[in-house]
C-alpha cells in the first residue's frame, strides 16, 4: 500500500506511473491524497505534532458535520473538535488553496479556546450564537487544522484571515516555543462551486 501526501492533481497520476515503473506487474493499492502545493508547508509544519498525536492514546480530531465531500458552494461549514485527555486550549485553522487561512477558533465571537479533557467542541453552527462559516471561492482542496497545546499558542489574536504565508512563519516560532505535549490534526477537504 502506498500512503501519503503529493502536491499535485490527481489527474496527474504520479503514483500510478511509479509503481508502474518500479514495481511492474505488481498491484498496490494507492491512498495518496492529492493536495494543492500551498497545503504543504502547513503539513510540514505540524508533522511532528500530527505524528504524537497519532500515537495519543486520546488524540485530538477533526470531524466535520457534513458527511462525504465536496462542500459545496453555500453550505456550511460545522466541525466538531474532540479534545485530548489534559486540558487543552485549540487553534483551529483553515487553509485555502490560494494560500491564506481563516483563523476559526479563537475568533472574535469565540475569544476563549479552553476545552476540558476530552470534551467536544462544536463549531460553525448558526443556531449556537457563536462565528459560522459558509463555504464559498476559492474552491479546491483545503485543509482543516487543530493544535492542542496546555497554554494559547498566541498572546495577542490573530487576525481573522491573513496569507499562511505571514502566519505559518509565526505558527512554527510559537511551536517551538510551547515545547513537547502539543497535539495536531489535520483534514483536507474539497470545495467546488457547485
Amino acid at each position: 500500500m502506498v500512503v501519503g501526501t503529493i502536491a499535485a492533481s490527481r489527474r496527474e497520476n504520479i503514483v500510478a506511473t511509479i509503481l508502474r515503473d518500479y514495481a511492474p506487474g505488481q498491484q498496490a493499492e494507492d491512498a495518496v491524497r492529492y493536495g494543492a502545493p500551498a497545503l504543504c508547508e502547513p503539513l510540514s509544519v505540524l508533522e511532528p505534532l500530527r505524528r504524537t498525536n497519532a500515537a495519543a492514546a486520546t488524540p485530538v480530531s477533526i470531524r466535520l458535520e457534513a458527511q462525504g465531500t465536496p462542500l459545496r458552494a453555500g453550505q456550511s461549514l460545522v466541525l466538531d473538535i474532540a479534545a485530548p485527555d489534559f486540558p487543552a486550549h485549540l487553534q483551529v485553522d483553515y487553509f485555502t488553496t490560494d494560500g491564506n487561512v481563516v483563523h476559526l477558533l479563537p475568533n472574535p465571537m469565540e475569544t476563549s479556546s479552553r476545552v476540558e479533557p476530552r470534551a467536544v467542541r462544536h463549531l460553525g453552527d448558526r443556531k449556537s450564537g457563536g462565528r459560522f462559516w459558509t463555504i464559498g471561492p476559492p474552491f479546491g482542496d483545503e485543509l482543516l487544522v487543530v493544535v492542542a497545546s496546555a497554554l494559547p499558542l498566541f498572546t495577542t489574536p490573530r487576525p481573522e484571515a491573513e496569507t499562511a504565508a505571514d502566519y505559518l512563519p509565526e505558527l512554527k516560532r510559537v511551536l517551538d516555543a510551547a515545547g513537547p505535549g502539543a497535539l495536531a490534526d489535520a483534514r483536507f477537504i474539497a470545495t467546488e462551486a457547485w
